[in-house]
């Protein structure tokens, strides 16, 4: 097991993935998770009639939500968004990308990705901006459970849309939006 404990050093250019070190234990749940998760959400639109071009941008994204969720919860990218405060807000403008290209995807389903994207965007600003750390975790969790909750509530949403928006909700509340440390 001490194998998996050891750090490695990681790539400037994934630094804002995995920061400047990481556990390789980290590593490997983390693309196990986006790879596994990218595949069940590719199986989900295969049937979609997309564009090839759309199904890869598609399968990208989800790679990146599905990464992202349990990158954002290791050490190695807490401490990279602590020592460099300012990434923290080129990360949430980043992240106003992603509904657009939800909604480019699946433009029948564009309400319900613009309602959960700008409550998401909205509460991670919010949380961002709370300094203690323990009370970041109880309003993340608070913001992230109606987040999903209204999820089920902005009308009728494929659920490979569904899948996505919930990924994006816990990337970006209470993964990203709080402090770990």
């Amino acid at each position: 097991m001490k194998a998996f404990d050891k750090k490695v050093s990681i790539p400037s250019y994934l630094h804002e993935l995995h920061g400047k070190q990481a556990s390789v234990f980290d590593l490997l749940i983390n693309y196990t998770t986006a790879i596994i998760t990218t595949i069940i959400i590719l199986l989900l639109a295969w049937d979609l009639a997309l564009e090839p071009f759309k199904f890869i941008i598609l399968g990208l994204l989800a790679l990146d939500l599905a990464g992202g969720v349990v990158s954002n919860f290791t050490e190695g990218t807490n401490n990279y968004y602590i020592e460099k405060p300012k990434m923290r807000y080129v990360f949430i403008a980043f992240h106003v990308v992603q509904p657009l290209v939800l909604i480019w995807l699946f433009p029948n389903d564009w309400v319900g990705i613009a309602v959960i994207s700008v409550y998401t965007l909205t509460a991670m600003t919010v949380i961002n901006s709370i300094r203690e750390h323990l009370r970041q975790r109880v309003y993340g969790a608070f913001l992230m459970v109606i987040g999903l909750s209204i999820s089920f509530l902005v009308g009728e949403m494929q659920t490979i849309v569904h899948l996505m928006l919930i990924l994006f909700v816990v990337k970006l509340i209470i993964a990203f939006a709080v402090r770990w440390k």
